[in-house]
């Protein structure tokens, strides 16, 4: 597939901020950017870049949940409760290991956060436990497991799903009351989740991607069976992005060595496009991004332990609209149709906005074409002299 053009984010972003630490936690919504980074701030912008509010928490931020009037962040060993309009911390609660994972209902009226207690000799994770809220910080519930969730997602009346890592994998179902296992359809562990537009869609190990629309498992055929582990996956649009590590040599990978596979698929489960990456450069991220010609941006983010690829596509055609290249590792990003945050190690974060983005990648086509308009005048001229 036909490389895309080379481009500094800085002569295509809306705004730019520079934090003093690398940005662990992003959050995109219609009205605001926050930002979370490893020395526990968190930051808020509105979408012209003005600063709305910072708070300091007490370690690194590694996720965020809003609805209603809240923030809630999962900081070190901690949740925090922030007042969305002014950044006040409302109540904070210390949790057993690190914290990993938040959701809440719409309304923030309940939240549900996970943290885990990793053992270094076994180097594996050995008890993982689940939190319920509400809104005033009173703990409803709590329950713990031999799992580690990778994901979640939570309904408006409070219950939510969490798919597990080894030893059961499987899912936990989290009512008001009790942690209810699920067998899925693959003993696979779980890797990853995103909350698509009616459903859940979540990774496993062995490639498997598995549907769950309100607590339900949907059988169907929608999500093709990936060649290697799901790293990261994308569904915000109708359709899905999904980033795979494949093992070099591993049996059926079939893509000349890559080790790394982003592809793009149409919400009735086709293959649209897919590009690979050298040996050694896994893909990490995958989002989609601002409206570009009438199609939502597709974001493949790859890291080689030197260098940052972010290479920019239409989501549905694979037309190559931009690259960006960078010594820092990208660690977060967050989009929909009009907006897209991307951010950094060192602290470099962006806000990418669609009408800009459409103007400059429409400029840099007319550019191309105008070259290449030259290049053959100017053969033809040394053809007839």
């Amino acid at each position: 597939m036909e490389e895309a053009p080379l481009r500094d984010f800085r002569d295509l972003v809306w705004f730019e901020r520079n934090l003093d630490a690398g940005i662990s936690a992003l959050h995109l919504d219609e009205q605001r950017v926050i930002a979370g980074d490893w020395d526990g701030g968190v930051y808020c912008w509105d979408l012209e870049g003005e600063a709305l509010w910072d708070v300091k928490t007490s370690n690194r931020v590694s996720g965020f949940a809003v609805g209603g009037g809240w923030v809630y962040a999962v900081c070190g060993r901690d949740i925090v409760s922030i007042e969305l309009e002014s950044g006040t911390i409302q109540w904070k609660h210390e949790l057993e290991g690190s914290s990993d994972l938040v959701a809440c209902t719409p309304q923030g009226e309940t939240v549900l956060a996970t943290s885990s207690i990793f053992d270094l000799e076994m180097n594996d994770f050995l008890e993982s436990t689940i939190w319920r809220f509400n809104s005033e910080g009173q703990l409803l519930h709590q329950g713990s497991i031999n799992e580690r969730p990778w994901a979640i997602s939570m309904r408006k009346d409070g219950v939510a799903f969490l798919p597990l890592s080894r030893p059961r994998c499987g899912m936990i179902r989290a009512t008001s009351e009790e942690l209810h296992h699920t067998p899925l359809p693959t003993s696979s562990p779980a890797t990853c989740g995103t909350i698509a537009q009616t459903h859940t869609v979540v990774g496993h190990v062995d490639g498997t991607l598995t549907c769950i629309d309100d607590g339900m498992v949907m059988d169907d055929d929608t999500y093709t069976n990936q060649p290697g582990t799901i790293e990261s996956i994308a569904a915000k649009e109708p359709g899905f992005l999904v980033s795979i590590g494949i093992e070099q040599g591993s049996v059926g990978s079939g893509f000349g060595g890559a080790e790394g596979v982003a592809r793009s698929y149409d919400e009735k489960g086709k293959l649209l496009w897919q590009i690979e990456t050298e040996l050694g450069r896994n893909i990490e991220h995958v989002m989609y991004g601002p409206v570009v010609a009438e199609q939502a941006s597709a974001w493949i983010v790859s890291w080689d332990k030197r260098k940052s690829i972010v290479e920019v596509r239409s989501s549905r055609d694979g037309a190559p609209l931009l690259r960006a290249e960078s010594n820092s590792r990208v660690t977060a990003i967050d989009g929909n149709r009009s907006y897209l945050t991307i951010g950094y190690e060192d602290g470099t974060l962006y806000l990418i906005e669609s009408e800009l983005l459409s103007r400059r990648v429409s400029s840099d086509n007319d550019k191309s074409d105008a070259n290449h308009r030259s290049d053959l005048a100017e053969k033809l001229r040394r053809l007839r002299s």
